[in-house]
């Protein structure tokens, strides 16, 4: 239940920033080829999954991609909700690396858990650049 809540506030959180991307990829969208769509006898549904969609793809993998590496390094409203519990319900690597170095003085295993956490990240975001630039469509 207290995870829920947690991804519930940090979606909130972040949904803000989300309509400012999409909101300025949508006003980068030439109205030219919205209105020859339009004579081209597309209806609403044809113009946005042909016109509107492929012109705001790099705003969509650049969100999946920022999102993952946010949600990866979520720390704040953890520490500030729950501090990990109950019973380490809402532990995340980036909290039991805080914990680790600063409640229980591991310094090198906390170092060694931000590495870890970093190549994951990598890995994550290479993936989803390698896969999401074969459906991003880039103006020219």
């Amino acid at each position: 239940q207290a995870l829920y809540s947690i991804v519930a506030m940090t979606v909130w959180g972040w949904l803000g920033f989300d309509v400012i991307v999409y909101l300025a990829a949508l006003q980068g969208v030439p109205e030219s080829l919205v209105e020859a769509a339009r004579l081209d006898g597309a209806g609403r549904w044809a113009t946005f999954r042909h016109v509107v969609f492929p012109l705001v793809s790099p705003a969509t993998l650049f969100l999946i991609v920022w999102s993952t590496i946010n949600a990866l390094q979520v720390f704040d409203e953890i520490y500030v909700t729950t501090r990990g519990g109950p019973l380490h319900a809402t532990t995340v690597m980036v909290y039991y690396l805080y914990s680790q170095a600063f409640e229980f003085f591991h310094a090198g295993y906390a170092a060694a858990i931000a590495e870890v956490l970093f190549a994951i990240t990598l890995v994550f975001s290479l993936l989803q650049l390698w896969l999401g630039n074969r459906r991003v469509h880039y103006g020219s």
